[in-house]
């Protein structure tokens, strides 16, 4: 006990002491300034009388309003005048932690740091009496808590004392004594309420909120008179106290609504005297607080109720309206790609943006810990609450509109988080039930909050004078995007069944299909939103259609989907209709060849596969004939591939079932690469449609053309008919299995040569090479098992198969050669003479050793005419060229 009255006794000793040394050297100074000689009138009049900028930190505090102040911001939010472009861009000035102030804090706690220990030596004292008080055990708990609050009480008046006799201000002789004193008064008072309460139990929770409040306000009053120093000394010390105290609490529920108070507190400081960084150290400070006992304790529950307090006291206080009215820019403006067009949001926006997510993560936090079902439950309710505060309670303030977007992301995050990790709520849903018995309302009570959250964006769609394609785009994607989820994480079908579950989907599409309806109504000149929700429409019709057709069933019916947005566009000049067609062929391309594709086509029946394929064929051709021209090019270049690619992989289909489905077969893996390579083809078409997706095509083009060129290898190595006497060839002449393993892949390479114009020129060139020599090997394979069976890997090559190949290679160049002279290519000229060239090659060096009598005569006679009568051709087709020049095709 006379430790700690000593203690006491000597921090008074010391801060007296302090005074009185304040005093004298004010006093001095004055002496000083009379007996110095006066300056000279035109030097006084001119030279202003210099000052260390650690002396000026040192004596107006570290948060002096300069001349401009940077950290000030006014109550009022009118509308703000138009920023002049040599300003956009640029942040504002109301910015607490900045590079100047954080060195004027820092040269104000060096010239100042005796009073910051005296203010924690007197927090301290009282903290300890409250928490220890006498050692020796004299004084009760009740005693205990009187004497903290005599302490505080004394501290404050003590303060107030000071104040009215020196003041509080920087040139007075107590400079920031009376802030001192009064933010360890609070502090003690602070501790006392909460020790009353949480260690002792003296008092109940209702008295014990009671008596915080008073203290809050307590504080904010004195904020009103005193300087900074206080306001910071209280909400740090305020803060701490809970842990500074020490004990547990039955209710640790009561910290979450104290630092909530805290909270409140600061803003309330902020709004009278306008110090910005208040606010922003109090909510720091809080959050905080409220995280670490959120961490320690099993109160989750009244964590939300926190969040809630806080994020809309940071809305509310601030600019002193019961409802946000915060003009300017939005914190998401400050994100834009072009950084001409960047705006920075002012402080109170900033400061209520920051709030808001903070909540929203505390929301996060709580349904994460997944206590309970009812836990759960009023996470969710609490992200309603919120969504509902930035869509309905928010709407005058422009500046607070993207905070719309947190709350829905928060539940998409939980809904996937109670399906990822087997949560309360999905555990619940799944589990075992008796016979006839109700099905749960989980997944009908999520959808019911989505769709009704996309009903209040679509309000706001309907009364925004700006923003209202980006409302309308939130209330066509929030109800969607949670069944996909729901459907992803949860599989409702399951344990609602199919057909229960799909009308949830279907409820969602009338939704939409009525806010499509009033959005034509209303938007007449321009369909832009009902375009939207009849797209939104749409997708979820054709979610209920994945959920109850077969396989077969459902890829038609996304077609004819396809079909009726083309439909739909052509007779209400929706131009945003055209991504669902691209977006349908896409989904349908992918069900023909991917998943479940090729494999399912392989062992479906036949009559499912020609309606797969021929009917989805017929659908987009159909829709393609309907779709306008002018604007649609990306629609129409997606609907062109899937036009020319689906019949080839439905040829490959047929061709794989008609030869035995076998894959370990030259023919067999073959498909599966010319597959991949046909993918890699309607890619490669639909470069021409541009945009940001370009380089998604690039990739996927990739790599299909890596899994195909990957087949192809595989055939030609070790699968190569030439080469293995396993690889039996089957079927007719010419349309054979040597057909299907090389001919089709070699028209696959060269249509990209041949009408893939908008390709670099290296890739146009080296596919048409590809396929030329694949062309190449199927024609001399043909010619080979004309003369030498099925079996191609036989020893040995007879005289006429040798002729054979001279005269295909003969024919080959003069095909070229016409070819060059249809299209006037030289290059095509140029293969063709090189043909030539080989084809004489080969029967000097290899024809002539194996020819003997009149065989060997009739084949020089037929290459000398054959060469005789090119040589004819060239020399007409470079006299034709030479008089009517004309620019080269290639």
């Amino acid at each position: 006990m006379e430790q700690g009255i000593l203690t006491v006794f000597a921090v008074i000793a010391v801060i007296y002491l302090l005074i009185s040394q304040n005093r004298l050297k004010k006093r001095l100074g004055n002496l000083e300034a009379r007996l110095a000689p006066p300056p000279a009138a035109s030097e006084a009049a001119t030279t202003p009388t210099p000052k260390s900028p650690a002396a000026a930190v040192s004596d107006a505090g570290p948060w002096a309003k300069p001349d401009t102040p940077p950290d000030e911001t006014p109550v009022a939010m009118p509308a703000p005048p138009p920023t002049p472009p040599a300003e956009r861009g640029r942040p504002p000035k109301a910015f607490v932690f900045r590079k100047d102030l954080t060195g004027n804090l820092i040269t104000w706690a060096i010239a100042n740091w005796f009073l910051a220990i005296a203010a924690l030596s007197l927090a301290l004292a009282g903290v300890f009496l409250v928490q220890y008080g006498v050692e020796n055990g004299l004084l009760t708990p009740v005693w205990r808590v009187i004497g903290a609050l005599a302490l505080g009480a004394a501290l404050i008046v003590a303060a107030e004392l000071i104040r009215r006799r020196w003041g509080d201000d920087a040139d007075s002789h107590s400079a920031y004594l009376p802030s001192t004193f009064a933010g360890a008064g609070l502090v003690t008072l602070f501790a006392a309420v909460l020790a009353a309460r949480q260690m002792y139990g003296l008092i109940g929770a209702e008295l014990a909120f009671a008596a915080l409040i008073g203290v809050s306000l307590l504080a904010v009053a004195l904020g009103w008179f005193y300087g900074p120093l206080l306001a910071i000394t209280g909400t740090l010390g305020a803060s701490a106290a809970p842990f500074l105290v020490g004990g547990s609490s039955d209710t640790p529920q009561l910290y979450f609504y104290y630092f909530a108070l805290i909270a409140i507190a600061g803003l309330l400081i902020d709004a009278i005297r306008r110090w910005a960084w208040v606010s922003v150290f109090s909510l720091i400070f809080s959050y905080s607080g409220a995280f670490l006992i959120f961490a320690s304790s099993t109160g989750q529950v009244h964590y939300l109720g926190f969040g809630l307090i806080a994020a809309l006291a940071a809305a509310t206080i601030p600019p002193l309206r019961w409802r946000p009215a915060h003009a300017g820019a939005m914190v998401q403006e400050v994100f834009r790609w072009k950084k001409a067009a960047r705006r920075w949001p002012e402080f109170p926006t900033r400061l209520a943006s920051a709030s808001f997510a903070a909540s929203t993560g505390v929301v996060i936090l709580v349904g994460l810990a997944d206590i309970g079902p009812a836990e759960t439950w009023l996470a969710f309710a609490a992200l309603a609450a919120l969504y509902l505060a930035a869509t309905v309670w928010f709407r005058p303030a422009r500046a607070l509109a993207d905070l719309a977007v947190l709350p829905p992301l928060a539940f998409l995050l939980l809904i996937a988080q109670q399906g990822a990790d087997y949560g309360t709520l999905f555990s619940g849903f799944t589990a075992p039930r008796p016979p006839e018995s109700a099905a749960p309302w989980d997944v009908s009570i999520l959808t019911l909050m989505a769709l009704i959250g996309a009903a209040l964006a679509f309000w706001r769609s309907q009364i925004a004078a700006e923003f209202r394609l980006a409302w309308a785009g939130g209330a066509a994607l929030f109800a969607p995007m949670t069944l996909v989820v729901l459907e992803i994480w949860w599989a409702p079908a399951a344990v609602l069944g199919a057909y229960p579950w799909a009308l949830h989907a279907l409820a969602i599409a009338a939704a939409m299909t009525l806010f499509a309806q009033r959005g034509h109504a209303l938007d007449a000149p321009d369909k832009r939103r009902a375009a939207i929700f009849t797209l939104s429409a749409l997708t979820m019709i054709s979610f209920a259609l994945i959920v109850v057709l077969s396989s077969v069933a459902l890829t038609v019916s996304l077609a004819v989907m396809v079909l009726l947005a083309a439909a739909i566009d052509r007779w209400q000049n929706m131009r945003l209709l055209p991504v669902f067609v691209q977006i349908g062929v896409i989904v349908v391309g992918w069900r023909l060849i991917l998943d479940p594709g090729v494999i399912w086509a392989f062992d479906a029946p036949l009559w499912q596969i020609w309606l797969g394929y021929g009917g989805v064929v017929a659908l987009f051709l159909a829709a393609w004939l309907i779709l306008p021209q002018d604007g649609r090019a990306g629609a129409r270049i997606t609907l062109e591939s899937a036009i020319w690619t689906l019949p080839a992989v439905f040829v490959s289909v047929l061709l794989y079932r008609w030869f035995g489905a076998d894959l370990d077969t030259h023919w067999g893996i073959s498909l599966m690469a010319l597959v991949w390579l046909i993918s890699m083809v309607a890619q490669l078409y639909r470069l021409q449609i541009g945009g940001r997706l370009r380089w998604v095509r690039i990739v996927l083009a990739a790599v299909f053309g890596t899994f195909g060129l990957t087949g192809m290898a595989l055939v030609l190595t070790f699968f190569n008919p030439l080469l293995s006497r396993s690889e039996t060839v089957l079927g007719p002449p010419v349309l054979d299995t040597l057909l299907v393993a090389f001919g089709l892949p070699a028209a696959c390479l060269i249509v990209i040569a041949w009408r893939l114009r908008h390709l670099a020129t290296w890739l146009r060139t080296g596919a048409g090479l590809a396929g030329a020599g694949l062309a190449a090997t199927y024609v001399a394979f043909e010619i080979r098992r004309a003369w030498r069976g099925d079996i191609l890997a036989v020893p040995g090559t007879t005289d006429p198969e040798l002729y054979s190949y001279t005269v295909a290679m003969l024919l080959s160049a003069v095909a070229l050669l016409f070819l060059a002279f249809a299209r006037r290519s030289d290059l095509l000229r140029k293969v063709a003479m090189l043909g030539i060239a080989l084809t004489i090659a080969k029967v000097f060096l290899i024809d002539m050793s194996g020819l003997a009598g009149l065989t060997r005569v009739a084949s020089f006679l037929g290459l000398g005419l054959s060469l005789a009568g090119l040589a004819w051709i060239n020399r007409r087709m470079s006299e034709q060229w030479d008089r009517k020049p004309s620019v080269p095709r290639e």
